[in-house]
C-alpha cells in the first residue's frame, strides 16, 4: 500500500484522483506545471479507518429536504475527521514527503482530490466535475501542512458534495480523498481557458482572465477580461473590465491571502496580451489533445512573464441531451421557411442518399444499420427552417476512420465558422492504437483512392443510368393515374436512387479536401500574395457546367429576340404572360416558339428554389422564363460575350501561374497537369449531378402533384396546395394504408396555421440545445456587430467595383434590376441565376469558395462575397457600396439618398 506518491512515479487516477494524474502527464509531457506529491486515497482510507462507523452514522440521520440537517450532519462529519489524532508515523510521512521535494521555507499549495469507489464519480471527471467543492489552500507554510491535510479531507463532506451526491444518487460515503502538496507559484496575472465554448459546444476557446492568483479569478473575488478567439480565424474579441481589485500573497503575516488595488495605469488594459492569448490557445491545444476531450485549464503568469499550468479538467459537455444544428449550407438548398412535406421529403432524402455513400465508403452495413436512428434524422424542422443536425453528421462521419483526416476540409465547405464538440471525440491517432483499427484505416484508404482513381468512369456510368432512367419521365405529367400506382412508381425509382446516388457525394469527399489543400498550397508557395483569387480564377473555363448551359441557353433566347424585330417589340409590349399565353397559341415565331418548347423541357426542373414541393418549376409557371427572357434582352448580352470573358479570365490566370512558377517548374507541372484538371473535373460533376437532383425532385413533385389533384377530387383535401402541410408518411398512408389518420385537411389546418405563423422570430444561424429541442430558446435576439462603414466576409470572385446596394429577401418580387445593382442576399440558388447576370457583384449571408454562388460568381466574372454575416441587415437597401471580391471587403461610401444612382453609374 503507497500513502505518498509524486509527480516522477506516474501516479494513476485510482490513486490520486483526475487532477493530480493529470498533472503529472502534463509534466511528462513537457508542459509547465508545478512539481507536487500527493496523499493517495490509501492513505485516507487508513487514517479514516476507525471513524467509518461513526461517519455513517452521521450521515444516514441527515433530512435531505432539511437544510438545516444537512448543514448540522456535515458540520458534525467534518469536526470529526479535523478532530483526529495523526499517528506520528502518519505525521513523519507527511513531512518527509514534504521535505523530500522541498526546501523548508517552501510555500505550497494543499488541495483535496475527492477519488470516487466508482471512477466515474471522482472529481473533475467527465461527467461529474465536483466543482469547487473541496478544499484548497494556498501559501501553506510547513508547519501548517498537517492541519490543512486534515480539513482535505473532511471537505469531502462539505453540504455542496453531500447534495451533489445525494442528488445524483450516489453513495455518500463512495469515496476517498486525496491530498496534493504542491509548490506555490506566485502568480500576477491569473486565468481560466476553456479550450470550447461550454455552451455551444464550438471549438471556440474563452479566456476569462484578471489580476492576482487564480482563486480571485475561479471565485470571481475580482473583476475579470474576457478574450474569445474563433477556433476557425483565430481573430481575438476583447471585453476588458475596469480591474480596480486583487488577490495576492500576504507577505505581511507570511502565508494567506490579502486585497490589494491594481495600479491604475493598469486597471483599464488587457491584464494579457493577444501574443500571450495565441501562446495559451497553443497549450490549450496540446493539452485537448491529449485527452481528446475540451478542457478546462487554469493557470498563470508570473512576474517574468513565464507561463505555468495549475490544473486542467474535462468540460462537462453533456453529449446524450446535446444537439447541435447549423443552416450555413442547407439554406443553398432550403432557404427561408419550408412547408412540412419540403422537409419530411428533404429527410427521407438525406436518409437515402447517405447510406449509399457509408456504403461506397467502406463503412459495413451493421455499422450503418446501428446509426440508422441518427441517419434518419440528419436534418431537423426549427420554427419552419430546416437545418442540419451537426451531432448527427459528425456521429455518422466518424464512422469512417478516414474522417479525421478530411473533418476541417468538411467544415469550411459547409460554411461553419467553428468545429463541434458533439460526442466525447476521437483523434486519428486514437483511431490507431489497436490492431484492428489500422486494419479497418488501411481498408477504408485502399477502398477510396481506388474509388477516387476510378471517378470519373463511375460518374459516366450514374449519368448515363439517370439519363435513361429520366428521359421517358422528364415533363410528364401524372394527372389521373392511380394513386397507388404512383406511390409505387415514387419507391420504384427513389430505390433505384439508393443504389446509386452516393457516387455524387463522393465528388464532394474528394473535392473538398483536394481544394483545401490546394488553397494551402497556393498559400505555402505564396502564389496568391500579389494576385489573391488566382485559385479561383484559375478553376474556370470549363464548357460542361451544366448550371451554366441553362442560362446560357436563355440568353441565346435573349439574342434571338433581339434578332428580330417584330418579336422584340412584342417582348416591349406585353407582360410575361401574355406572351406566354401567344407562344402556347402558336403565334410567335416558330423558330423561338420551339426553342422554348425545348428549354422547357430538358430544363423545366430549374428555377427559384426548386427543391421546396410548395414552390412550383418552371414548367408549370412557363411565363417565368420569358421574364428571364424580356431581362436578357433588355440587358445585351449574349453567350459569345460570357464565353469571352471567362475565357479571357482564365488566360490571364494561367500566364500570372506561369510567371510566377517559371523557375519552379515542377510545381507548374504538379499544378497544370495533375491538381487544377483534377480540381474543375470535380467542380463540373458536383454541378452537373446537382440538376439532376433537381430533376429527381422534379419528379417527385410531380407525383404529390397529381395525389394533390386526386385527393380534392375525393373531397379529402379542399385545395390541392394543402397537399404540402402533410408529411410524406401521411400522404402515402393515406393511400396504401399504413397511415393512421383519416381526416387530412385537419392536419392540413393545423399546420398551415403554424406555417403562417414561422415568420415572426428567426432562428439563429447556429444553435446548440440542451435536452427536448422546444424547451430552449431558438429565436435569441441577434447581437448586430457595429462594424461601421467596412464589412469583411470572404472573397470568392476577383474584382472590385462600386454600385447600389439592392438588398433582396424574395427574388419574385424583382422586376427590374438597374444597371448599377450590387445584391445582396442571405443565401441564392440557381434560380437567382437572372438576377446573379443582372448584378454588378454580389454578397451573400451564407456559402463558401464551392457553393453555387460563388462557382456562378467566378463563371461569369462577378465580383463575389459569400459569408457575411447578417449582410441583408447591415447593408442598408440603396446604399452606395464598394465590393472588392478578391479580399472579401465591403466598404459603405455613402448612405441610401437620391444621389446615389449617379455616383454609382460614374463608378
Amino acid at each position: 500500500m503507497s500513502l505518498t506518491i509524486d509527480y516522477r512515479q506516474q501516479p494513476t487516477q485510482q490513486q490520486v484522483g483526475g487532477k493530480f494524474a493529470r498533472q503529472a502527464e502534463l509534466i511528462t509531457a513537457g508542459l509547465p506545471v508545478p512539481r507536487f506529491v500527493c496523499l493517495t486515497r490509501e492513505f485516507y482510507t487508513a487514517v479514516t479507518a476507525s471513524i467509518q462507523a461513526q461517519i455513517y452514522t452521521l450521515l444516514s440521520a441527515i433530512d435531505f429536504t432539511d437544510h438545516a440537517s444537512i448543514l448540522q450532519g456535515s458540520r458534525a462529519t467534518q469536526q470529526l475527521i479535523e478532530a483526529l489524532a495523526l499517528e506520528p508515523e502518519h505525521q513523519n510521512c507527511i513531512l518527509a514527503a514534504f521535505d523530500a521535494h522541498f526546501t523548508m521555507d517552501t510555500l505550497v499549495s494543499v488541495r483535496a482530490s475527492t477519488v470516487g469507489h466508482k471512477l466515474e464519480e471522482s472529481e473533475d471527471s467527465i461527467s461529474n466535475p465536483f466543482a469547487g467543492m473541496s478544499e484548497s489552500f494556498l501559501y501553506v507554510r510547513r508547519d501548517q501542512i498537517l492541519q490543512r491535510v486534515k480539513a482535505c479531507w473532511a471537505s469531502g463532506f462539505s453540504p455542496e458534495s453531500l447534495i451533489y451526491r445525494h442528488q445524483q444518487q450516489m453513495d455518500l460515503m463512495g469515496f476517498s480523498v486525496a491530498v496534493g502538496i504542491q509548490e506555490m507559484v506566485f502568480g500576477e496575472r491569473s486565468f481560466v481557458m476553456f479550450t470550447a465554448d461550454p455552451k455551444t459546444a464550438a471549438s471556440d476557446q474563452i479566456i476569462i482572465a484578471g489580476y492576482g492568483i487564480g482563486e480571485g479569478v475561479v471565485q470571481e473575488k475580482v473583476a475579470v477580461d474576457h478574450y474569445f478567439i474563433s477556433g476557425k480565424s483565430t481573430t481575438i474579441q476583447h471585453t476588458i473590465a475596469d480591474k480596480t481589485h486583487q488577490l495576492v500573497f500576504d507577505e505581511d503575516a507570511g502565508f494567506g491571502l490579502k486585497d490589494m488595488p491594481v495600479p491604475d495605469d493598469q486597471q483599464t488594459i488587457p491584464c494579457i496580451t493577444d501574443q500571450e492569448i495565441r501562446q495559451l490557445v497553443e497549450i490549450g491545444k496540446r493539452v485537448e489533445s491529449l485527452y481528446g476531450l475540451p478542457q478546462d485549464i487554469e493557470g498563470t503568469f508570473t512576474a517574468d512573464g513565464r507561463f505555468h499550468l495549475l490544473q486542467t479538467r474535462p468540460i462537462a459537455l453533456d453529449f446524450e441531451r446535446q444537439r447541435v444544428w447549423s443552416n450555413t449550407n442547407v439554406t443553398e438548398s432550403y432557404p427561408g421557411i419550408s412547408s412540412t412535406l419540403t422537409y419530411t421529403h428533404a429527410k427521407f432524402f438525406y436518409r437515402v442518399i447517405f447510406r449509399d455513400l457509408y456504403k461506397r465508403l467502406g463503412v459495413a452495413d451493421q455499422a450503418i444499420w446501428n446509426h440508422y436512428q441518427p441517419l434518419d434524422n440528419m436534418i431537423g424542422y426549427l420554427n419552419g427552417r430546416i437545418y442540419y443536425c451537426l451531432s448527427h453528421f459528425y456521429q455518422l462521419h466518424k464512422l469512417s476512420p478516414l474522417f479525421p483526416l478530411f473533418a476541417a476540409h468538411w467544415e469550411n465547405m459547409i460554411g461553419l465558422r467553428s468545429s463541434f464538440h458533439t460526442q466525447p471525440p476521437r483523434s486519428l491517432t486514437a483511431w490507431l492504437k489497436k490492431g484492428w483499427e489500422w486494419a479497418r484505416f488501411g481498408r477504408a484508404l485502399v477502398l477510396t483512392l481506388t474509388d477516387y482513381l476510378g471517378h470519373d468512369r463511375a460518374m459516366y456510368h450514374y449519368h448515363r443510368w439517370w439519363e435513361q432512367r429520366i428521359a421517358p419521365l422528364r415533363g410528364q405529367s401524372f394527372s389521373g393515374t392511380d394513386p397507388l400506382t404512383l406511390v409505387k412508381r415514387f419507391h420504384d425509382l427513389w430505390t433505384e436512387v439508393g443504389r446509386h446516388w452516393g457516387v455524387t457525394l463522393t465528388t464532394d469527399a474528394y473535392l473538398i479536401p483536394l481544394y483545401g489543400w490546394t488553397e494551402a498550397l497556393f498559400k505555402k508557395w505564396r502564389l496568391d500574395e500579389d494576385k489573391p483569387g488566382l485559385l479561383s480564377d484559375l478553376l474556370c473555363g470549363d464548357e460542361q457546367l451544366q448550371s451554366v448551359e441553362i442560362i446560357l441557353s436563355a440568353v441565346n433566347l435573349a439574342e434571338q429576340v433581339r434578332a428580330d424585330a417584330t418579336l422584340q417589340a412584342t417582348f416591349n409590349q406585353a407582360d410575361e404572360q401574355a406572351l406566354w399565353q401567344a407562344l402556347d397559341r402558336n403565334e410567335l415565331n416558330p423558330a423561338f416558339t420551339q426553342a422554348v418548347r425545348r428549354h422547357l423541357h430538358i430544363y423545366g426542373d430549374r428555377g427559384l428554389q426548386e427543391l421546396k414541393v410548395e414552390q412550383p418549376s418552371l414548367r408549370d409557371t412557363p411565363w417565368v422564363l420569358l421574364k428571364m427572357i424580356r431581362q436578357y434582352a433588355n440587358q445585351d448580352v449574349t453567350v459569345a460575350s460570357y464565353r469571352q470573358h471567362e475565357q479571357a479570365v482564365r488566360a490571364s490566370a494561367d500566364q500570372t501561374l506561369q510567371t510566377l512558377l517559371q523557375d519552379q517548374p515542377w510545381k507548374l507541372t504538379l499544378l497544370n497537369r495533375v491538381i487544377l484538371p483534377r480540381l474543375r473535373r470535380l467542380i463540373r460533376h458536383r454541378e452537373n449531378s446537382r440538376y439532376c437532383r433537381s430533376e429527381l425532385f422534379g419528379f417527385s413533385k410531380q407525383i404529390f402533384k397529381a395525389l394533390a389533384e386526386y385527393f380534392v377530387q375525393r373531397g379529402i383535401l379542399r385545395d390541392a396546395n394543402d397537399i404540402v402541410h402533410l408529411t410524406q408518411d401521411e400522404i402515402f398512408g393515406y393511400i396504401n394504408g399504413m397511415g393512421v389518420t383519416e381526416n387530412l385537411q385537419a392536419l392540413a389546418d393545423l399546420r398551415r396555421a403554424e406555417y403562417e405563423q414561422f415568420d415572426g422570430a428567426e432562428p439563429a444561424e447556429q444553435i446548440t440545445t440542451l435536452g427536448a429541442v422546444r424547451d430552449n430558446d431558438l429565436c435569441p435576439p441577434q447581437a448586430i456587430a457595429p462594424d461601421g462603414d467596412t464589412l469583411q466576409g470572404l472573397g470568392s470572385s476577383a474584382g472590385k467595383v462600386q454600385g447600389i446596394a439592392r438588398v433582396v429577401h424574395d427574388p419574385n418580387t424583382v422586376d427590374t434590376t438597374g444597371d448599377n445593382m450590387i445584391l445582396i442576399a442571405r443565401e441564392t440558388d440557381p434560380g437567382w441565376l437572372f438576377l446573379m447576370l443582372a448584378s454588378k457583384g454580389m454578397v451573400v449571408e451564407r456559402g463558401s469558395m464551392l457553393s453555387h454562388t460563388a462557382i456562378t460568381g467566378r463563371k461569369f466574372g462577378i465580383p463575389t462575397i459569400v459569408a457575411l454575416p447578417n449582410a441583408t441587415q447591415r447593408i442598408p437597401d440603396g446604399a452606395l457600396i464598394e465590393l472588392d471580391g478578391s479580399s472579401g471587403v465591403v466598404t459603405i461610401l455613402a448612405q441610401p439618398g437620391a444621389d446615389n444612382t449617379a455616383k454609382g453609374a460614374a463608378a
